[in-house]
């Protein structure tokens, strides 16, 4: 059994069952009490405005079971162009039972819907104008599960897999932001005004961080505490601590100098450049460093080319050392 109770009135531009003249309208009072099955219908002739009251479904309330006898809202075509349908069965919005509300887009493909403007060839466009912000989603949640707030977008298929893929943006209330890909690479876009695209960050699946400057292509810079990194891919404008670090050399390692071959200057010919220039040979002088800065790797390979030549002359020195020994226990005997 089911009891509603109707108390209202309806302003229309016809009756009951006949039409009234244009400009005239008819006051019509419902204040009676019904049970069981409900059929009421108000509505002109041609059917282009009225209200419809029946048991299954333009307009129920308090019934269950199929969807057909849920609350349903539709508007038929006029010719205003407010809402302007070619066909008066399309519906433009429908609530059910569980409150999922549908508009036209969800109950056909050619929908589309504008919030605060017109509606565009997007699926959803929302027109702020001068206001500050968009949208204000709040969740609380109880900051032990996983993610207390998710927002899933998922494609119907993927070019390379040709299956469908999810990409997913949690966050947590203690703080802890992740984005979750079912494809090897989320890639964050940077487009350009004029047209054409760049890729500069890529968080692949493995873990590794990429980035990249061009389209697919791995010749982007990063700057810490600056915004010049001076053409370097990495530029840091500060301190910086690291418990290892290995520089992979594209040169010659300086073993060169213990080759039979090897031209070591003499130690005469050392001073004389030293005099004249105020630094070693194959060294960069104070002036080239401040201005360019150092070369770790190349500075490494010129130092260590020193300690190698400082070697031979010390075994050079030792050997006329051990030399000038004997000759004095050769005279003192």
């Amino acid at each position: 059994m089911m009891k509603a109770v109707f108390g209202f009135s309806t302003l229309l531009f016809a009756g009951l069952a006949a039409q009234a003249q244009v400009g005239t309208y008819q006051t019509i009072n419902l204040p009676n009490t019904y049970v069981n099955t409900i059929t009421t219908r108000l509505f002109t002739s041609n059917y282009r405005s009225g209200l419809v009251n029946e048991s299954n479904g333009s307009i129920n309330f308090g019934l269950t079971g199929a969807k057909a006898n849920s609350f349903r809202y539709r508007w038929l075509a006029h010719d205003n162009g407010a809402i302007d349908y070619s066909l008066d069965t399309d519906l433009l919005m429908f609530l059910d039972g569980l409150g999922n509300l549908s508009v036209k887009g969800g109950l056909s493909t050619t929908g589309n819907v504008g919030i605060g403007g017109s509606a565009t060839g997007d699926k959803v466009t929302v027109d702020m104008g001068a206001t500050r912000g968009v949208f204000n989603i709040t969740s609380d949640g109880d900051g032990m599960a996983y993610t207390d707030f998710k927002l899933s977008v998922k494609t119907v298929t993927n070019i390379a897999t040709g299956k469908p893929q999810l990409w997913e943006a949690s966050l947590r209330k203690d703080g802890y932001f992740s984005a979750d890909l079912t494809g090897p690479t989320l890639e964050f876009y940077s487009l350009n005004k004029g047209g054409g695209y760049y890729a500069p960050l890529l968080l692949k699946s493995n873990g590794d961080i990429i980035l990249a400057g061009a389209r697919n292509a791995v010749n982007g810079n990063v700057g810490i505490g600056t915004t010049d990194t001076r053409g370097y891919k990495l530029a840091v404008n500060g301190d910086a601590i690291f418990t290892k670090i290995i520089v992979k050399t594209f040169t010659t390692w300086p073993d060169y100098v213990f080759e039979g071959n090897y031209a070591l200057p003499s130690l005469a010919e050392v001073e004389q450049f030293i005099k004249t220039n105020k630094h070693l040979p194959d060294m960069p002088p104070a002036a080239e460093i401040k201005e360019n800065g150092m070369d770790v790797e190349e500075m490494n390979r010129k130092l260590l080319q020193k300690v190698e030549e400082l070697t031979l002359y010390m075994i050079r020195q030792q050997k006329e050392i051990a030399e000038l020994k004997q000759q004095v226990s050769t005279l003192t005997k």
